[in-house]
């Protein structure tokens, strides 16, 4: 069995394992359409940022920003709301200019500069929070305040239609379009390449600085909407948003079979990962467990997953050289 089937076979078994433990522990509260629909919708940002963080991993790269990426996109926003007269679209195409412009910095930091994809999207974090900082919106007496976005022809990207709110709609989008142009595009195929082996994939013809470079912008449009869709359901913008929210994505897709050395996973996995991590801390809170221990549980379940993907992909190395060895008898 291929090594992206099994992972994600057993991200769906953890799943539902989840949820029947959910299911027996707190009843109704846990198990009901209402909370189901909550979940989904929690999700639904981690599994649009997560998108773009699956072509950062799968080229072995990761990106760290994205929390602060959100955090400027966000106060872009909010700065054209309250100083300018310009309409909603034009807001929300700022905010993606903005979202687009930080991930052609880190793609260019990682690309070109060939920084180490942890130090430079580490230093871009740092980088990319402190400008939210800069252009906060503040009172008369400079004191950092939130901004309240509340026109209702933006607001409205924070509700649903019937059970399906935008940000799901818009997930299922991501999602969907994520997947088909990751396997049946040739973009996509360079990006496995790239994770696989870069300097085959330099040898074969790929500009690997050019992927990455585009890969990151991609994680960058990603931050952008996930902002969107964000600000609208808090109806404000913060330096808050996305704080801390930089380990969510890289979890849901380590959890959905993204492996960490590159080379492998899809798009679709890590909503599955994405779906899990909400419904543990959802299922975690209708407990009325203390939340710090879904960070252990959180924690030990990525551990647990990357040494599994290093004890298959070193199992199937020995097949290979065992199968090789073999036919050169």
């Amino acid at each position: 069995m291929k090594q992206t089937t099994l992972r994600r076979l057993i991200s769906i078994g953890m799943l539902a394992a989840l949820i029947l433990l959910f299911s027996a522990m707190s009843g109704s509260r846990f198990l009901n359409a209402d909370n189901f629909i909550e979940i989904i919708r929690d999700a639904s940002v981690t599994a649009i940022i997560g998108v773009g963080v699956t072509y950062a991993i799968i080229t072995a790269g990761i990106d760290l920003s994205t929390g602060a990426s959100m955090a400027l996109v966000g106060m872009t926003m909010a700065n054209v709301y309250a100083y300018t007269l310009w309409p909603i679209p034009i807001m929300l195409l700022c905010g993606i200019l903005a979202g687009l412009l930080a991930g052609l910095v880190n793609g260019f930091i990682i690309g070109r500069l060939h920084v180490p994809e942890f130090i430079g999207t580490l230093a871009t974090m740092s980088i990319f929070r402190a400008l939210t900082y800069i252009i906060a919106i503040r009172d008369a007496n400079g004191v950092i305040m939130s901004q309240p976005m509340t026109y209702s022809s933006f607001v409205v990207l924070g509700y649903a239609v019937g059970y399906f709110y935008f940000v799901v709609i818009a997930m299922i989008v991501f999602v969907v379009c994520g997947q088909i142009f990751l396997k049946y595009t040739r973009l996509g195929t360079e990006i496995y390449a790239v994770g696989a082996n870069p300097k085959a994939a330099t040898l074969s013809g790929i500009d690997v600085a050019k992927v990455k470079m585009v890969v990151y912008t991609i994680v960058g449009f990603c931050c952008a909407v996930g902002s969107i869709f964000t600000t609208a359901r808090l109806q404000s913008a913060t330096t808050a948003i996305g704080q801390d929210f930089e380990f969510n994505p890289i979890a849901a897709a380590v959890v959905g079979g993204v492996a960490l050395s590159g080379g492998s996973g899809d798009v679709v996995g890590t909503l599955i990962g994405a779906i899990f991590m909400v419904t543990l801390e959802n299922g975690v809170r209708k407990l009325g467990v203390n939340t710090a221990y879904q960070y252990v549980i959180k924690g030990i379940i990525i551990i647990l997953v990357v040494m599994f993907d290093a004890w298959y992909k070193g199992r199937m190395e020995r097949k290979a050289r065992e199968l090789s060895a073999k036919e050169g008898m």
